[in-house]
């Protein structure tokens, strides 16, 4: 299954909404830390695929 840009920022909110909760359990913290930057990687990842490279 392929996200859109749109699905990716969703999940990035909901992940984020979640990481602060007051009560939670440490490890499971980590991980939605963990996925956070894998989303926001692949959003550069993206930016910079787009980027035209100049001419020297």
């Amino acid at each position: 299954m392929l996200l859109t840009k749109k699905d990716k920022q969703i999940l990035i909110r909901v992940l984020k909404r979640e990481k602060r909760r007051k009560f939670g359990i440490k490890e499971k913290k980590e991980d939605i830390n963990q996925l956070i930057d894998k989303f926001e990687q692949s959003f550069r990842n993206e930016k910079v695929n787009k980027v035209k490279p100049t001419k020297l």
